[in-house]
């Protein structure tokens, strides 16, 4: 039990650049695919973060976008860093705790936006007249607070260089990863695949009269990329610290965790702009009406709908003005 999910002793072991000579050519050009891709997530999400806070009026639930796109900043540039490093081990035990921090803040928000969204759909009229008005920036302030408090008793009883136990990490490190794998992981789930159905039983209603909202599917968008490309690294994290295999496997699969997360948190920002957008007309628009069509919480009229609409009113004031 002395190799914990968060015990300094794997550091040699994961450290990416580390006896690079000798690295298999996957896992170099896996390292080379993670960078390039944080850089782009970086741009991405720095650009999300700026609309949101100087282009657009946010709403409730663009206060947990921005949050999640600054848990998402954060990650890929301690991903970057870690990368980058060779020889400062302390260096790069504290950018791998910010970046599990920020990851664990991701899974948080996440899981606060999915449940929240379910919400929205079962209990409509209670969601609408009952939500408190401060309710997404008090969330967002309790996750950043309590994971920021774990990871830093993680890093209390976990470092090897300044206080290490094994006994007091091995429970720190259990409650930590229950909680994350027992608990958040499951609500997520379980909340967008109700999501999922209940939009899947409206679907008919909608085309009758109007479109779902696109921000149902930016969030079963954002949820499905992190299970499937972010969800492998706390698999990781959580299983394989305790598992006997070889160095080469384990490192080799942390490098596939690595970039498969890094795809994860530079998706988002595609998939704001690719929802939010109309074809090709959505090119010719500013990013922030486009990010802002994305994250509108009332439905949408069909085009053919307002059209007809507009169709019906032109010739009721033809047919008045011939009287």
């Amino acid at each position: 039990m002395s190799q914990t999910l968060n015990g300094s002793q794997i550091l040699k072991e994961y450290h990416p650049t580390l006896d690079s000579s000798d690295s298999p050519k996957a896992q170099v050009v896996l390292s080379i695919l993670a960078m390039f891709t944080c850089v782009c997530g970086i741009m991405g999400n720095s650009l999300v973060i700026w609309l949101l806070t100087c282009r657009m009026q946010r709403t409730p639930f663009c206060t947990y976008i921005l949050h999640l796109a600054v848990a998402d900043l954060l990650f890929l540039l301690c991903t970057a860093i870690t990368i980058c490093l060779e020889d400062s081990l302390l260096a790069y035990e504290v950018m791998q705790r910010m970046k599990y921090f920020a990851y664990t803040v991701s899974l948080g928000l996440l899981t606060a936006i999915s449940t929240q969204r379910c919400l929205s759909v079962l209990f409509p009229i209670w969601y609408k007249c009952h939500q408190p008005q401060h309710l997404s920036a008090v969330v967002c302030a309790v996750l950043w607070a309590v994971f920021l408090l774990m990871n830093m008793l993680a890093s209390f009883f976990c470092s090897k260089f300044w206080h290490f136990k094994n006994e007091q990490c091995f429970i720190v490190d259990s409650t930590f990863s229950t909680l994350i794998m027992g608990v958040f992981t499951p609500v997520m789930t379980a909340s967008s695949v109700t999501l999922f159905v209940l939009v899947r039983r409206s679907s008919r209603q909608w085309q009758r009269q109007r479109q779902p909202t696109r921000l149902y599917v930016v969030t079963l968008a954002s949820v499905l990329v992190f299970l499937i490309c972010a969800l492998p690294l706390g698999i990781s994290w959580f299983l394989f610290y305790w598992l006997l295999l070889p160095l080469e496997l384990k490192s080799l699969f942390h490098h596939m965790a690595t970039f498969s997360s890094a795809v994860s948190s530079s998706a988002n920002p595609i998939i704001y702009f690719v929802v939010g957008s109309r074809g090709r007309r959505g090119l010719q628009e500013p990013l922030g009406t486009v990010l802002q069509r994305a994250l509108r919480e009332e439905p949408e009229l069909e085009e053919r709908e307002t059209l007809s609409t507009g169709t019906g009113t032109g010739t009721g004031t033809g047919t008045e003005e011939g009287a």
